[in-house]
C-alpha cells in the first residue's frame, strides 16, 4: 500500500526547497519547496510541510522554467543507452589508477566526465567535420574488438580500425597496427568503440529519476540530491552531476510502482498510410526527439501515426494510466486523427477527432488491474498529413 503523505505544521518549513509543482504517484497535486536528500523527499506546501519516501514521488516541475534549447554541435552515446548532446569535448588522461575519461560540456555548460571505457560513441561535429558516411551504420554494429576513428586529414575522410588509448588537451591517442599515433582532436570527426573494449555499467536502483534541462538534454540515473540550490544525480556510469536550479526544467521518477509506457515493450499493430508505416516513436516523434503538446515540451512519451494500436501486458499490477493526449505541436497543419485508450478490450477513454494546436487532455483512468491496455491512433477526416498522435508522460502507477 502506498504510504500517506505526512503533513506537518507550517512553521516545520522545509528548508532549502525548491519551487515548484509536485505530484506524488497517489495522484495528489500540489505546489511546494521540494527538497530531496536520502532517499527522503519534502515539500512545503500552503497547508504545512509534507514528508515522504522518494518512490512515492511521480513528476516535479520547477515554476518559471521555460525551455530554451542550445544547439550543440557534438553528440555521445553511452553504453546504458543515454544519448548527450555537447557544446564541447575533452579527454582526461589515465593516471595515478584513475582511467582514461571523456569529458562532455553539455548544453547547460555542465561538465560530465565519464570513463572512455563507458562511451559506445561520439561525433566531433561542425562544418569542417561532416558526419562520416559509414558511421551511423557502425553504431548500430560496432567492430567486436576493435575501434573506429573517422578523420579528415588534408580534406579527405578516413576511417581506421584502431586501439583507442585516450584523448589529450589538444589530440586523441591511438594505437595502429602496433604503432601509437597522436592525431588533432580538431580532425576528429567520429569515433565507435567496439564491442570488447568496453561494457555497459549496471544501472542505478530504483527510483530512477529523469532530470530534463531547459537546454533541451535529459540525464537518467538516481537522485542524489534536489533543492534551491540545483539537483545532482549519478548517472548509470558512476559519474555524478551536479545542475544548477535555473537549468532544471522537469523532474520524472521511475519506480516499481511507476512504470514509463516508453521502458515496455507492446505488440504493434499498425495500417499502412499511403502506403508508409511510420515506426512508433519512442520518446519523440518523426520531427525529432521529444514531445510538444500546447506548448508543453515532455521528454518522454509515445508518438504513434495513423493507423496504429500498442497492447500492453500488465498481468493485473497496475491501477492507474496517467498521459497527455493530443496531436503534437510540429505535426501537419492538417493533422487530425481519433485517439483512445482500451483496458482489457474495451474503450474507456475516446477522444474524438483531435487536431493541432488543440488543448491537450490530461488523463488518469482507474486499470483496476487489468490485463491488458491499448493506445490507438486512428484516421481522420483527412487520412494522414502529418498526424503525430501523442501520448506524452504515458505510466503506469500501482498503489
Amino acid at each position: 500500500m502506498l504510504a500517506a503523505l505526512v503533513a506537518l505544521p507550517a512553521s516545520a518549513s522545509a528548508q532549502g526547497g525548491l519551487p515548484g509543482r509536485v505530484r506524488t504517484i497517489a495522484g495528489a497535486t500540489f505546489d511546494g519547496a521540494l527538497a530531496v536528500a536520502d532517499g527522503m523527499a519534502r515539500a512545503q506546501a500552503a497547508d504545512g510541510e509534507r514528508r515522504f519516501d522518494l518512490a512515492e514521488l511521480a513528476a516535479f516541475a520547477p515554476t518559471g522554467a521555460a525551455s530554451k534549447p542550445v544547439a550543440a554541435p557534438h553528440r555521445v552515446w553511452l553504453r546504458s543507452g543515454l544519448e548527450l548532446p555537447a557544446t564541447a569535448l575533452a579527454g582526461v588522461p589515465a593516471a595515478a589508477g584513475a582511467p582514461a575519461r571523456l569529458v562532455v560540456t553539455l548544453p547547460a555548460g555542465v561538465d560530465v566526465a565519464v570513463p572512455l571505457a563507458m562511451v559506445r560513441a561520439l561525433r566531433h561535429g561542425g562544418a569542417e567535420r561532416p558526419e562520416p558516411a559509414l558511421f551511423a551504420a557502425d553504431r548500430k554494429q560496432p567492430l567486436a574488438d576493435a575501434d573506429l576513428l573517422y578523420v579528415v586529414r588534408d580534406g579527405k575522410a578516413q576511417r581506421s580500425a584502431v586501439t583507442l588509448r585516450g584523448f589529450g588537451a589538444s589530440t586523441v591517442d591511438f594505437t595502429l597496427r602496433g604503432e601509437e599515433y597522436e592525431f588533432a582532436t580538431a580532425g576528429v570527426a567520429a569515433v565507435v568503440f567496439g564491442d570488447a573494449t568496453g561494457a555497459a555499467p549496471d544501472r542505478q536502483p530504483k527510483p530512477r529519476a529523469r532530470l530534463q534541462l531547459v537546454s533541451g538534454e535529459a540525464l537518467d540515473g538516481k537522485l542524489l540530491a534536489l533543492g534551491a540550490d540545483g539537483a545532482r544525480l549519478r548517472l548509470d556510469e558512476g559519474a555524478e552531476v551536479g545542475v544548477p536550479a535555473a537549468a532544471v526544467l522537469d523532474l520524472q521518477m521511475q519506480s516499481d510502482r511507476l512504470v514509463w509506457l516508453s521502458d515496455l515493450q507492446p505488440k504493434v499493430e499498425q495500417t499502412p498510410a499511403f502506403d508508409r508505416v511510420w515506426p512508433i516513436g519512442v520518446d519523440r516523434t518523426p520531427a525529432g526527439k521529444g514531445l510538444q503538446l500546447g506548448g508543453v515540451a515532455h521528454a518522454r512519451g509515445l508518438c504513434l501515426v495513423p493507423r496504429a494500436r500498442l497492447t500492453y501486458d500488465l498481468g493485473g499490477r497496475f491501477d492507474v494510466f496517467e498521459a497527455v493526449v493530443g496531436i503534437d505541436d510540429r505535426a501537419g497543419p492538417d493533422a487530425h486523427a481519433l485517439l483512445r485508450v482500451l483496458v482489457d478490450g474495451v474503450v474507456v477513454w475516446d477522444g474524438g477527432a483531435r487536431v493541432r494546436g488543440q488543448q491537450p487532455a490530461s488523463l488518469r483512468l482507474e486499470l483496476k488491474k487489468a490485463k491488458s491496455l491499448a493506445l490507438e491512433a486512428d484516421f481522420g477526416s483527412n487520412y494522414d498529413l502529418g498526424d503525430f498522435c501523442v501520448f506524452a508522460d504515458a505510466r503506469l502507477v500501482q498503489q
